[in-house]
């Protein structure tokens, strides 16, 4: 004989008490690394830095004195904004450039190169596996007096004052921090592209939409948010870069990356240094943020 629903011998194998630990306890144990990883690496040393800017320095030692003096001198100083425009305005088209690029080869990758993509995918991540000082370096000598593109001009009769235009200014920091932001922003878009549905092409294309279209109504709106995240991650990489200035800018292309550098090495300013990282960290997470904002209202309005 079968027991009636909601008899005693049903209900107390339903209402028998679970053993074990409660699920969020398991959770929690899986994420405890990256939690640690995040608070150790990330967090501690942040908040570090965000204290010492509200400290003062004197004769090279930091002392504990609440005051907002650094903040006051730094928005100020002329110097310092001019810094800040020029540092933006590199950092900005050198992300653009690096962008455009790393999304133009992982589209060509992914649309034609089959079952030899990784393959091709891995060419273009190879260079993260050289030291970043060696690839700056090596874009010193290709621009220098004596490099490949000074050897091209002197061999096509532009003279050795065209050399000029390319090491210690503006244009060669943008060359190289570009070069240096692809395999970063090739990463989002790659994989972007890679999970581009292939039926809803094949239906572009049963509708008669040719290539054009097929990119601009179905390839694009679906794979922008992995291009906005590639160039979040090369603008953030870019503008508290301080190798390259330091190694390829010159003085036309100092940027705060290198005041930092100055303030925490021979300036022994390191409330004054702080309070520039920060600046610096702030307005990386304020773009962030606003590309965050931009991909979910364009989202909605999709």
């Amino acid at each position: 004989m079968t027991a009636a629903v909601g008899s005693p011998a049903t209900s107390g194998i339903a209402t028998r008490p679970r053993t074990g630990l409660p699920a969020w306890v398991g959770r929690t144990f899986q994420l405890a690394p990256a939690l640690v990883w995040i608070a150790v690496l990330v967090l501690v040393p942040n908040l570090f830095l965000l204290l010492y800017s509200f400290w003062t320095s004197s004769y090279g030692v930091v002392v504990p004195e609440l005051t907002t003096a650094n903040y006051t001198a730094l928005f100020s100083s002329e110097v310092f904004w001019i810094l800040l425009r020029r540092t933006l305005v590199i950092a900005l088209v050198s992300a653009a450039l690096a962008t455009v690029i790393a999304y133009a080869a992982a589209y060509v990758i992914v649309r034609r190169f089959g079952r030899y993509k990784l393959l091709a995918a891995l060419l273009i991540l190879i260079p993260l596996w050289v030291s970043y000082l060696m690839r700056v370096f090596a874009w010193k000598i290709i621009l220098g007096d004596n490099g490949f593109l000074a050897g091209v001009l002197r061999t096509l009769g532009f003279g050795p004052d065209a050399t000029s235009l390319f090491l210690y200014s503006q244009t060669s920091m943008i060359i190289t921090l570009t070069y240096v932001a692809i395999p970063y922003a090739f990463l989002s878009t790659y994989t972007a592209l890679e999970r581009v549905p292939p039926h809803l092409l094949e239906a572009a294309a049963d509708c008669g939409a040719g290539a054009w279209t097929r990119f601009r109504t179905v390839i694009l709106p679906l794979t922008r948010p992995g291009a906005a995240v590639g160039f979040a991650i090369a603008f953030v990489l870019v503008f508290g870069d301080y190798v390259t200035p330091a190694m390829v800018g010159g003085l036309d292309g100092t940027m705060l990356g290198t005041l930092v550098l100055q303030q925490f090495g021979p300036g022994s300013d390191w409330a004054g240094g702080s309070a520039v990282g920060i600046t610096i960290i702030a307005t990386g997470l304020l773009l962030l943020a606003v590309i965050s904002l931009f991909t979910r209202l364009e989202a909605r309005l999709d």
